[in-house]
């Protein structure tokens, strides 16, 4: 089977073709028209592989569209439906100080996503029960679509209790259709139905805001790979670290708010099989951003919801810390004479300095480059030379000279910044979620991510540091691994002790239904599927759930028992204490149904003849710290293979990235090429 996976970054568009049990990688700077970009890596891929676009039966994409359009604030004209006295929860939200600081006249907040002028109240209401306390008026209904601005594209409906019971939201769906059926919309029932008001407003205003623009992103690709030739079908990246086939993810853009970062997760759950850590922290830095997530036993951490854009949006996703730190990252100087990187990022234009497109300002890039931890004419597989000298102009000018420092000590200063600030995002999926990085394993990957995951390990006081074969490439690597994957949920409230074991049974198979109509739709193969249950419990009377699995796939006395014992000993991890004075209460149900995808049996590579010096390419001085310089040997990545072993400090220079081990590390080269980086 020929797949094809691409991820677009913000800085690089990397493509993974897998023909004939061969991975072949193709990295291209991502373009201004994304999918031109994408389009140029497949054919570059096909053209290496020797094979076909037509060849190709499965396209998996890791895309930052909807990101993107969210934050960017270039999203869908966009109104809201709502209960009447209900107008403002969008604005009010759950009521927060947003402000660290006790008394702040200057702070600023992000505006609403959808402004008071377009949210519009219609008279309607559902009792807690689901019963219908008053009915809808669709006279007001009809009212609200006539007078909606022309330049209205998407309309979102929340009404209260909606998860309920949805039927106002959808006879007014309904309604929409027939009155305006060029509006785009998007109501709760179908796009969050679980309690708490604000989030499942939110969740459903994010969907309709992003529906236009992410339908119409995929409909262009569908048909630029129409054009190449390409019938494969087209998967989309999710949030949860599955994917959706696009027939589905242009009805559901909500939930790929963060699709292209998770594709890497995935790869380091393989990784982990591979290496035996089933422990990991994931650090992706590229050129824009720096991504984080954790893998225990096995399997990512989750979060039910996130906040973007100043709001807070239901899920699932997989837990990634996002910070501005990437090779781009612009050094600059606050106003009060402190060293800042990013969040501003240079991008792949103009680029760094060093790149020689016009980049003015110093980036993370360039102080690599002057540090001699990057070879000016062996960068990215030689595509194209540093230039070094520019490298240094911009530094010295912008950075040494304002603050009174060497070269040398501002490189180094702008290397240790940035290194602190991703490990500070690691600490936020780790030790702010009660893990102790100090008992995992960093993986480091990405464009950027191999020249500073050592030494974010240094900080965090973590011993062993995997880099990925193609560590440039891991993420998109991951979403040619991915399962197609959906999540359904609904919102039950009521304790264990009292719970009615046929109802819930009852919304277990209402659910499945969902998802089998979902993997039905996407013609996924039925000996390909499979279903896993979880519910959402809390102590009666708390404000926040834990996740656990059902074990089976019905409630009755046992599986309920044995669910209450489980979070039980999760919460007294999390939280450090079990809760002997109230019942547990089931929130709710999930089901989440999975179209497995075939993971092809990696061959473990050959030894190689030659000892590593034979791949050594010479030696170059590298500044270490502000008073000490080594001489260094650089070894060439493709010449590394397995039994290699490589002592720090060290480069490794790979086609797609640069591995740096500092004196404090020691590695080896595995079966599978992964270099295996150990404190000495």
């Amino acid at each position: 089977m020929h797949r094809v996976s691409v991820d677009t970054g913000g800085t690089f568009t990397d493509t993974v073709l897998l023909a004939d049990g061969v991975v072949h990688t193709v990295k291209t700077p991502t373009t201004d028209d994304l999918i031109t970009g994408i389009m140029t890596g497949i054919e570059r891929a096909c053209d290496d592989a020797a094979v076909s676009p037509a060849d190709i039966e499965r396209f998996t994409h890791g895309s930052t569209v909807a990101v993107n359009a969210l934050i960017e604030g270039e999203g869908a004209t966009t109104a809201l439906i709502t209960t009447r006295g209900f107008r403002d929860v969008l604005e009010i939200g759950r009521g927060f100080r947003r402000s660290e600081l006790l008394y702040d006249p200057c702070g600023t907040y992000e505006p609403p996503l959808i402004p008071r002028r377009r949210r519009y109240e219609v008279t309607e209401r559902m009792g807690v029960d689901g019963e219908v306390a008053t009915p809808l008026a669709l006279s007001e209904v009809d009212d609200v679509v006539e007078r909606l601005p022309d330049d209205v594209e998407a309309v979102a409906v929340c009404f209260l209790h909606a998860h309920k019971n949805g039927a106002h939201e959808r006879q007014v769906a309904e309604r929409i259709a027939e009155l305006a059926p060029d509006l785009e919309v998007s109501i709760s029932v179908a796009v969050s139905p679980e309690i708490r008001e604000y989030r499942r407003t939110a969740t459903t205003a994010v969907d309709a805001y992003l529906k236009p623009k992410v339908a119409s992103y995929i409909s262009q690709l569908e048909a630029e790979c129409e054009a190449a030739g390409m019938s494969a079908a087209l998967d989309i990246m999710k949030s949860d670290g599955g994917s959706a086939r696009s027939v589905i993810a242009k009805e559901r853009p909500v939930t790929q708010t963060v699709s292209g970062p998770v594709g890497g997760v995935k790869t380091a759950q393989y990784l982990g099989e591979q290496t035996g850590l089933q422990n990991l922290i994931t650090f992706d830095m590229g050129g824009t951003s720096c991504d984080t997530a954790i893998v225990v036993d096995g399997e990512p951490v989750e979060t039910a919801y996130r906040d973007l854009r100043g709001m807070t949006i239901n899920g699932p996703f997989v837990n990634i810390e996002t910070v501005g730190a990437g090779g781009g990252s612009i050094a600059w100087i606050d106003e009060v004479g402190s060293l800042q990187l990013g969040p501003q990022s240079a991008g792949s234009v103009p680029g760094p300095v060093c790149y020689g497109r016009g980049g003015e300002q110093p980036t993370v890039t360039d102080a690599d480059l002057v540090l001699g931890l990057l070879n000016p004419e062996n960068f990215a597989g030689g595509e194209f030379d540093l230039d070094a000298a520019a490298a240094e102009t911009a530094i010295r000018e912008r950075v040494a000279e304002p603050l009174d420092l060497s070269l040398e000590e501002a490189a180094v200063g702008i290397k240790t910044v940035i290194d602190a600030n991703m490990a500070g995002a690691v600490r936020t999926v780790s030790v702010e979620e009660g893990f102790d990085p100090r008992e995992f394993g960093l993986v480091g990957y990405g464009g950027a991510g191999p020249m500073h995951a050592c030494d974010v390990a240094l900080e965090l006081g973590i011993e062993t540091v995997v880099f990925p074969d193609n560590p440039g490439l891991t993420s998109a690597m991951g979403c040619l691994l991915s399962d197609i994957k959906h999540d359904y949920v609904r919102s039950v409230l009521t304790t264990v002790d009292v719970a009615d074991h046929d109802a819930l049974n009852a919304v277990v198979d209402d659910l499945q239904r969902d998802g089998t109509a979902d993997l039905d739709a996407e013609e996924v193969p039925a000996d390909s599927r499979s279903v896993a249950i979880s519910m959402d419990l809390r102590y009666l009377g708390q404000a926040h759930n834990l996740n656990v699995a059902l074990d089976g796939d019905r409630v009755d006395d046992a599986t309920l028992a044995d669910i209450v014992e489980r979070f039980e000993r999760r919460h007294e991890d999390r939280y450090g204490f079990v809760d002997e004075r109230n019942p547990v209460e089931i929130v709710n149900v999930r089901v989440t149904t999975i179209g497995h995808t075939a993971i092809p049996e990696r061959q473990p590579a050959a030894a190689p003849d030659a000892p590593v010096d034979a791949a050594k390419r010479g030696t170059r001085e590298v500044v270490l710290d502000e008073e000490t310089t080594a001489e260094v040997p650089f070894y060439d990545g493709n010449a590394v293979g397995p039994g290699h072993e490589l002592s720090g400090p060290a480069v490794v220079e790979l086609d797609n990235s640069t591995v740096w081990l500092p004196p404090e590390f020691d590695a080896t080269v595995d079966a599978y090429r992964n270099i295996v980086a150990r404190r000495n």
